[in-house]
């Protein structure tokens, strides 16, 4: 069943690439293209992400936008460089899990990812990303199961996102590094997942999205995916779109209650004697695919403008670890979890981002602010 659902995995195949600032992955696409530009200073301070047919802001929308503004939006105004952090912390209770000897017993997960990205603006309609992010998550599996007692990665990121319109955006994210279980795979371990996306605007309530993920060590290669944005209206949005569908209630400008679910997955290398420990040879330097569903409520306060705490619990719906060319696939059962995150964003001293308003950009305009 996770599997089934991770086929729409696309763009936002890893749960965590393109996390913005009330969301995972594709809002970090979808909010780019919400932002307008603007002539100057003052005008980027309250700047609006109306399209031109847009109906004017209400009180509460405007003041949710001064108290909770979208990170994307920031990005794209202000300074020509900014500098964001995320930090976030999970706990899984102990779910019964396959350990593929025969055996089940219940397993819990504690999961940490530190990301800190530089974003520069370049050739007016370009966004340049890079960075760096370490995951780990750890599981209180037995020595001896063929669950890996952790999965890790330590990855540079690399992106761009291009703008040709008000309306359009393009963004592409290579993450090259290691996916491994930290025993001894060495360049083995070497992985570089890209994600590629389109956004495009229909208007300041809707919003659709389409892309795919290139990882050669998934079962399946290439992943494909849609989705789509909707303000119903100032309180109520609808996010259906892979890896955090959501329904979201803003109860206050600088508050957002949600009900969402978190698809997470990614590969991994395990080490060159993970299966002789085991009495599986055939697992040394094994890939598994991890998988894993998440269902339940949450919040996302922004304490500050640009620093936000989201916090989710609920209920791990299952997980599977999937050796999928040499081995076993491990299934295991629910269990509830927590999740915590803080999420920053700084602007960089320096020149101001003067950008003329158009609803297209064009080349000329492009080499004219080199």
């Amino acid at each position: 069943m996770i599997h089934l659902v991770l086929i729409i995995f696309a763009l936002f195949a890893s749960s965590r690439v393109f996390a913005d600032s009330k969301a995972t992955p594709s809002e970090h696409l979808e909010k780019s293209a919400e932002t307008k530009t603007q002539s100057n200073q003052k005008q980027q301070k309250d700047a609006s992400i109306d399209s031109p047919d847009d109906k004017p802001k209400s009180k509460l929308a405007k003041q949710a936008e001064k108290e909770s503004p979208s990170f994307q939006q920031k990005r794209w105004t202000g300074t020509k460089g900014t500098s964001e952090t995320n930090i976030q912390y999970d706990y899984v209770g102990n779910a019964d899990q396959n350990l593929g000897n025969g055996h089940n017993a219940g397993v819990d997960e504690q999961y940490l990812d530190f990301r800190h990205l530089f974003m520069r603006h370049t050739l007016l309609a370009f966004l340049v990303q890079g960075g760096l992010e370490f995951q780990h998550q750890g599981f209180g599996a037995p020595n001896n199961a063929l669950v890996p007692q952790r999965l890790d990665s330590m990855v540079g990121i690399v992106g761009l996102d291009f703008r040709w319109s008000e309306k359009d955006l393009l963004h592409v994210e290579g993450r090259p590094g290691f996916y491994s279980d930290i025993e001894g795979s060495g360049w083995d371990a070497l992985n570089s997942p890209l994600d590629v996306g389109y956004t495009h605007v229909v208007n300041n309530k809707f919003q659709w999205v389409i892309g795919f993920s290139l990882n050669t060590w998934r079962r399946s290669r290439y992943l494909g995916g849609a989705g789509l944005r909707w303000q119903i209206n100032d309180r109520w949005k609808i996010k259906a779109y892979m890896p955090t569908p959501a329904v979201e209630y803003l109860a206050r400008p600088n508050l957002t209650l949600t009900m969402g679910a978190d698809i997470r997955g990614d590969a991994y290398r395990v080490g060159p004697q993970f299966g002789n420990n085991r009495g599986r040879p055939a697992l040394n330097n094994a890939l598994v695919e991890y998988q894993e569903v998440r269902v339940g409520p949450g919040f996302s306060w922004n304490v500050k403008p640009t620093i936000e705490v989201n916090f989710m619990a609920g209920y791990m719906a299952g997980r599977s670890f999937d050796f999928f060319a040499d081995g076993p696939k491990l299934n295991g059962s629910g269990a509830p979890f927590v999740s915590l995150a803080v999420h920053a964003l700084f602007k960089l001293p320096g020149e101001s981002l003067q950008i003329p308003q158009r609803s297209r950009v064009s080349i000329r305009n492009i080499f004219k602010y080199f």
